[in-house]
Parts: C-alpha cells; structure tokens; sequence
C-alpha cells in the first residue's frame, strides 16, 4: 500500500467533512484522533456514544458525517444490538466505520447491510488506518477483498444461471440475410424466396 502523506490529504476535495470518534478514552481511541488530524479532516469531534452526535447534518460539509465507532469494548453480540436500535438507524446515512474490529468476530457481512462502510481491525497497520480513513472520507467502501468476494458469491448462491441464448440462425434467415447484403429490394427477396414482401 502507498503510503497517505499529509500533503495529499490536504488537497482532498472532501476535507472538511465531520469526523467523530465514538468510544470510551482509550489508547487506540486517541491514536485514531492523531491520524486525524495529521491526515484528514479539520473538523474531528470525540463521543462517547452515537446519542450524542447531533443527528441533523445541516451544517456538515458534503451532508454526511463520517462516524468511527471502537469497537473493542463491545462483543459481537452488542454490535448486532446497536445495529438494530432507533440511534444507529438515525445516524446509518453517514458514512459509518467500525475499528478495533476482531478478525474473528464475523460481524462485516451484517454491518454491511446495516450501512456500515469500513472495517478496521486490531491487527492493521498505521499506513491500513490512515488510508482506511481517507477511502471512506471520500466516499468509497474500505472492506477485504475477501468479504467482498464472499458477499457476491452469497447474492448468487441458490439463483438460477440464465439461459444461454440461441443465436444460431436458420438457413432460411440465413438466405435472407445474404439476400439483404446484396442489396436486393424488398419485392425482389419475396420474388426470389417465394414469400410476401
């Protein structure tokens, strides 16, 4: 991966969106604020949980927010909960990233559905965050090729493959075909096939 310098992110047309980073203070809470302000927006906020992000975006450049939300306290089992509460629903039109997201807690292909745009785990590196960060910033998803894989592969999982076309012509068509590209008028193809013009 390239590595994200401040310089391009400066000329981002989308900088400037508002940032918020939802989770209790912690470590890697403050090392995603230091990504932030090195290489994304200017307008970054702390939250301790979605309620307490405005939820209009009337004044939020571009009209969404982008919310990174840590996920490192949660379990599995609360992440599905917030995916379903009235708050998460309210706030899935922004664009919305997981991080300190655990590899094995299989959690991405419903949070996809529930609007969520980026996954970034435990394990990513600086250079996975802050490129992470901008993707999703301006507006594209940032998730692993493999989940992405497997989703398309489970949309056609049970679905019928269309019938291939027959495009084989008959001779009849075909005769008429050659007829055509001789530059024959209608009246003389009916003539020479024996069939009305």
């Amino acid at each position: 991966m390239n590595r994200i310098t401040p310089s391009k992110c400066a000329e981002c047309l989308y900088r400037g969106r508002h940032i918020y980073v939802v989770g209790p203070q912690c470590f890697e809470r403050e090392l995603v604020i230091e990504c932030l302000k090195a290489h994304t927006s200017e307008k970054w906020f702390e939250a301790d949980s979605l309620r307490v992000i405005p939820q209009s975006n009337q004044d939020v450049p571009l009209g969404q927010k982008m919310i990174l939300i840590d996920t490192h306290t949660l379990s599995r089992e609360e992440l599905l909960h917030l995916f379903s509460t009235p708050i998460w629903k309210a706030h899935s039109h922004n664009l919305m990233v997981l991080f300190n997201l655990q590899q094995d807690d299989k959690i991405e292909k419903i949070a996809l559905k529930s609007g969520v745009r980026g996954f970034l785990y435990t394990d990513d590196h600086f250079e996975d965050l802050s490129n992470g960060i901008c993707t999703v910033n301006s507006g594209d998803l940032w998730i692993s090729r493999r989940i992405l894989q497997e989703c398309l592969q489970e949309s056609y999982i049970g679905r019928p493959l269309p019938e291939p076309v027959d495009h084989e012509l008959s001779r009849r068509e075909i005769e008429l075909l050659r007829q055509l590209q001789s530059g024959a008028t209608n009246e003389v193809i009916a003539d020479r096939l024996c069939i009305s013009p």
